[in-house]
C-alpha cells in the first residue's frame, strides 16, 4: 500500500467508552502501524481531567479544548497528514471543525473520515458553519452510501470507504451454540438514538413463545435505569442480563454465544456491531434507518423493520427462531459480504485518499499569499467569479456519474431557456425547428439541434450576443485551423475558464503564485504587455517568453532565462519546448536539475516522442490540455493519464459526418456545448477535430469523464532566411485578423518563397495584400518572395486531413 515512513496523526476517540468510533480508531491505527506508516494518535477525550470533573458534561467539554488543540498544533508539526474521525452535534464543533482549522493553519492536508448517522438533520441546522470547516478537508471519506449522498445533496464530494472488521478475530463459533435457548444480542450503547426500550419490548413478545430466551445488552449510558425499570415492568427482568461496557477484545466470544444479534437504533449509518455480527456468523434484525439498508439487503444478508416498531422486531426474530433453514442462509450470506471489510479491501481504498490529498499543491509561503490573496483579489477587481467556481469545482471532479449528469442537464436547461428567450440567433432557429428547451430531458435531446459552424457565426456575428449579456469582451481564434473566428466571451465565461485550468494546474502540485515560464507566441498576449500587466506577471511570478522567433541564438536567451529564474512549472508549445530542449542537449546543457514539477502543452497535438524528450530533458511529467479560446478548456490531463473533460462546464459530443452522436470509443468529430456562455452561446459548437470519448473510468477516481483520443491539428515550423526557426502560427495570426479571409493554406518552398493559398470575401484589394506580404517578409525575411493565390476552394490532403502550415524546408 505504499504507507511506509508516512506520519499520520491520527484523531478520534478512545476507549473507555468502547464505542464504535472509539474501536474503530484503535483498529485503523493498529493497521497503518502495521503497513509502516508512523501514527501519532490524538484522543479527542483526553483522560486527563479529574474523575470528579469529567463527570461535568459541558464544562468536561471546555477544559478539554484547549489541551486538543495544543495538541494538535504541535503534531503538526511532525506529521505528514491529518486523519479526523468525525461526528455530528457537538462532537463535530468542539473536535472534528478544530481539528480541520488547525492543520489547514499549519499546512498539512486533512483526511476527514465522517460517520454521523444524524448528518442530514445535522447539516440542515448547521449548513454554513460546517460548510465553512468542511472547505478545509483535502478529501473526506465516509463508510456508506447513505452518508455520500447526503454530502452530494449538500454539494461536496465524498468517498465511500468502509468500516473495517478484523475478519482473524471476529469468527464464526467453533461448534454449535449450547441448547439453553436462544440468545439475542444488542451491543448498543444504552442512549435513546439507540432505542433499547423497543428491543426489550420485542424481547417480551419473543419470551412469550421461547419462554428460555435470554436479552443481553452489551452497553452502558443514561438509559440504564429506565431500561431496568421496563423489564421489571414486563415479568422479563430475570432474562434480561445488563453486561455493561464489554471490551472490543471480548466482543467476538459475546456475538458467537449469540443466536441473533438486534439492532434497533433509531439513525444510524455503517454500524460496527452489526458487520461483526455478520463476520461471526449470526443472523442480524435491524431497523431500516439511515445507511443500514445500503448494508444490509431485506431477506438476504439481513431482515430489517421499522424503528420503533417492537412487534416488527419481535415478529423478525421469532421467524428466524421457527426457521432455523432461513437463519443459516442469512448468516451464510452474511458472512460472505462481511468479507469485503476486511482490511486487504479497505486499506488500499485508504491508501488512494492519502497520496491524492498529500499530492496536492504545498506552496511555499509566497505562494500561498498568491493563490489566497493577491489572485484572488486579482479576479475580484475583474469581476471574475473564479475563486468560487474553483472551490466548487475541486468537490464536484469528485462527485459519482449520476450527481453529475444531473448538474449538467439542470445548466444546459437554463443554457437553452435563456438563449431562446434572449439570443436573437437561438430565438430564430428554435422557431424555425419547433425545438422546445422545456422538452429537454436528456443529455441526448442536443442532438435535435444542428452542428454550429465557425461560418455560422462569421455570418451572423451580432445575433449570438445575448440581451442580457454581462462584460463582453471581443476575441478571436489563433487560425490553426484555417478558418479563424472573431466572437465574443462574457466575463462569466471567462471565469469558468480561468477556474477549470487553476484546477488542473492544482492536480499536479502547483499552484498559481509558484514560479512559471510561458512559451507562448500570440500576438494578443505579446503586444498586451503592458506596464500593468508585466507589474501582475511580476507579483505572479509568471515569465513570458516569445515562442515564434526561435533561433539559435534566441534559444540560447531561453535557456539562460531558465536556468536563472529555476520555474516550478512550464507552460507552453510542445513543439518550443521540445525546440529547447534539442538545442539544450546539443549543447550539453542539462535542464533536468531545474525543479520543474510538470510542463504544461495546449495548442498544438502532443506526439509521444515530444513528450518523452520534453519529460527526459525536464526531468518532470508532461501534461496535456486541450481546448481554445472559442471552445473554452474541454480537457486536461490528471497525472493518472486520463484526459478529463471539464464536464461541469462542458459537454462533449462525438459526432459523425452526418452531425449524429457517436458512441464512446468511435473517432469522430469532437463537438462542444459550452454551459457558462449564455453571453454568447456555444451550442453544438465543431472544433474541426477528431478524438473519442473514453470508454473506462481513470485511476484517480475522479468522476470527470475522459476523451481517449485528440486526433487534433498540427502546425508546423518555419524557417527565416537567417535560420530563426518560428512557430507557423506567427504567420496565422497575419491572416487571421482579416475580416474577409474565409480559410487559407500556407506553403513554405523555400527560403526564398513561400506560397499562401486564400479564400476570401470579398477579394482583396491591393492594400490588404501589401499588408500580408509586408508582414510575412517581416517574420521570414525581406528577400523573401510572397506569392498570393485567391482560390474558391482549398482542398484536403490526400488523406483526408487539412494541413495550413506547410514548410517544405528540412
Amino acid at each position: 500500500m505504499m504507507l511506509t515512513g508516512m506520519r499520520i496523526a491520527l484523531v478520534g476517540p478512545q476507549a473507555p467508552p468502547a464505542g464504535g468510533m472509539a474501536n474503530q480508531t484503535a483498529q485503523l491505527a493498529a493497521l497503518l502501524r502495521a503497513e509502516g506508516a508512523r501514527v501519532e494518535l490524538l484522543a479527542v477525550n483526553t483522560p486527563l481531567l479529574p474523575p470528579w470533573l469529567a463527570r461535568v458534561r459541558y464544562l468536561r467539554a471546555a477544559l478539554r479544548l484547549p489541551v486538543f488543540l495544543w495538541r494538535l498544533w504541535r503534531a503538526s508539526r511532525t506529521v505528514d497528514l491529518f486523519h479526523v474521525m468525525a461526528n455530528s452535534g457537538w462532537s463535530w464543533h468542539l473536535q472534528g471543525a478544530p481539528a480541520l482549522w488547525i492543520a489547514s493553519l499549519c499546512g498539512k492536508p486533512v483526511l476527514l473520515n465522517y460517520r454521523g448517522g444524524e448528518a442530514a438533520a445535522f447539516f440542515a441546522r448547521h449548513r454554513r458553519l460546517v460548510d465553512a470547516s468542511l472547505r478545509r478537508a483535502g478529501a473526506i471519506a465516509v463508510p456508506s452510501r447513505f452518508l455520500q449522498e447526503i454530502f452530494e445533496q449538500c454539494g461536496h464530494a465524498a468517498h465511500i470507504v468502509p468500516n473495517v472488521i478484523d475478519l482473524h478475530r471476529f469468527t464464526p463459533a467453533n461448534g454449535e451454540r449450547d441448547n439453553q435457548g436462544p440468545v439475542i444480542l444488542v451491543a448498543r450503547h444504552l442512549q435513546a438514538l439507540y432505542d433499547n426500550a423497543s428491543a426489550v419490548r420485542a424481547f417480551a413478545i419473543v419470551r412469550e413463545a421461547f419462554p428460555a430466551a435470554r436479552l443481553v445488552l452489551a452497553g452502558d449510558g443514561p438509559e440504564r435505569a429506565a431500561l431496568e425499570s421496563l423489564a421489571n415492568s414486563l415479568n422479563v427482568a430475570e432474562a434480561v442480563l445488563f453486561a455493561g461496557h464489554v471490551a472490543n477484545h471480548a466482543m467476538p466470544a459475546l456475538y458467537q454465544a449469540s443466536t441473533i444479534v438486534l439492532n434497533p437504533s433509531l439513525a444510524d449509518n455503517m454500524p460496527i456491531s452489526v458487520l461483526e455480527a455478520l463476520a461471526c456468523g449470526v443472523p442480524v434484525v435491524s431497523t431500516n434507518v439511515g445507511g443500514v439498508p445500503a448494508l444490509l439487503q431485506h431477506g438476504v444478508t439481513g431482515l430489517l423493520v421499522s424503528p420503533g416498531d417492537a412487534p416488527a422486531m419481535a415478529q423478525a426474530m421469532l421467524a428466524l427462531l421457527r426457521e432455523p433453514q432461513q437463519a443459516r442462509r442469512l448468516a451464510a450470506n452474511g458472512l460472505a459480504h462481511a468479507a469485503r471489510f476486511d482490511w486487504q479491501h479497505v486499506g488500499p481504498q485508504l491508501a488512494v485518499l492519502y497520496r491524492r490529498i498529500l499530492a496536492a499543491p504545498r506552496p511555499s509561503g509566497y505562494a500561498r499569499l498568491v493563490a489566497h490573496w493577491l489572485f484572488p483579489l486579482h479576479e475580484k477587481l475583474k469581476r471574475h467569479d473564479s475563486v468560487r467556481l474553483l472551490r466548487r469545482m475541486e468537490r464536484s471532479q469528485w462527485w459519482s456519474a449520476g450527481q453529475l449528469e444531473r448538474w449538467r442537464l439542470a445548466r444546459l436547461r437554463r443554457l437553452l431557456r435563456h438563449a431562446g428567450a434572449h439570443v436573437p440567433y437561438y430565438g430564430a432557429l428554435f422557431q424555425r425547428l419547433g425545438f422546445d428547451p422545456r422538452q429537454v430531458h436528456d443529455l441526448a435531446d442536443l442532438a435535435r439541434l444542428p452542428l454550429l459552424r465557425k461560418r455560422d457565426i462569421s455570418t451572423a456575428r451580432e445575433a449570438f450576443k445575448s440581451d442580457r449579456a454581462v462584460g463582453l469582451r471581443p476575441f478571436s481564434t489563433g487560425g490553426s485551423s484555417g478558418e479563424p473566428l472573431l466572437f465574443f466571451l462574457g466575463r462569466r465565461r471567462i471565469s469558468h475558464d480561468i477556474a477549470a485550468k487553476w484546477r488542473a494546474t492544482r492536480w499536479w502540485g502547483v499552484d498559481i503564485g509558484e514560479r512559471e515560464v510561458v512559451l507562448w507566441g500570440s500576438p494578443i498576449e505579446l503586444h498586451a504587455q503592458d506596464r500593468l500587466r508585466r507589474l501582475r506577471d511580476w507579483l505572479l511570478r509568471s515569465t513570458l517568453l516569445p515562442a515564434f522567433a526561435m533561433s539559435p541564438g534566441k534559444v540560447d536567451g531561453f535557456i539562460k532565462r531558465l536556468l536563472e529564474l529555476r520555474p516550478r512549472m512550464l507552460f507552453g508549445y510542445p513543439s518550443a519546448l521540445c525546440r529547447i530542449a534539442s538545442q539544450a542537449g546539443a549543447q550539453g546543457v542539462p535542464l533536468d536539475g531545474l525543479g520543474v514539477k510538470v510542463a504544461f502543452v495546449t495548442s498544438e497535438r502532443l506526439y509521444d516522442e515530444q513528450r518523452a524528450q520534453i519529460a527526459s530533458a525536464f526531468g518532470c511529467p508532461v501534461a496535456n490540455g486541450y481546448g481554445g479560446r472559442d471552445a473554452g478548456f474541454i480537457a486536461h490531463e490528471c497525472p493518472h493519464g486520463g484526459m478529463h473533460i471539464t464536464a461541469e462546464d462542458i459537454i462533449v459530443e462525438i459526432v459523425d459526418a452526418a452531425g449524429q452522436p457517436l458512441p464512446a470509443g468511435s473517432l469522430g468529430e469532437i463537438v462542444v456545448t459550452h454551459l457558462a456562455t449564455r453571453d454568447y452561446p456555444f451550442i453544438r459548437y465543431a472544433t474541426g477535430d477528431i478524438g473519442a470519448l473514453g470508454t473506462a473510468p481513470c485511476a484517480c477516481g475522479r468522476g470527470l469523464p475522459l476523451l481517449q483520443k485528440i486526433e487534433g491539428r498540427s502546425t508546423d515550423f518555419l524557417t527565416a532566411t537567417d535560420g530563426t526557426v518560428m512557430h507557423g502560427l506567427a504567420l496565422v495570426y497575419i491572416l487571421r485578423e482579416l475580416p474577409q479571409v474565409r480559410s487559407f493554406k500556407i506553403v513554405q518552398e523555400s527560403l526564398l518563397r513561400t506560397r499562401v493559398l486564400l479564400v476570401c470575401l470579398p477579394a482583396l484589394d491591393a492594400p490588404t495584400r501589401a499588408v500580408i506580404v509586408a508582414g510575412f517578409q517581416a517574420r521570414l525575411g525581406a528577400q523573401v518572395a510572397v506569392d498570393i493565390d485567391e482560390v474558391d476552394e482549398i482542398a484536403a490532403e490526400a488523406s483526408g486531413k487539412y494541413r495550413y502550415v506547410i514548410s517544405k524546408i528540412t
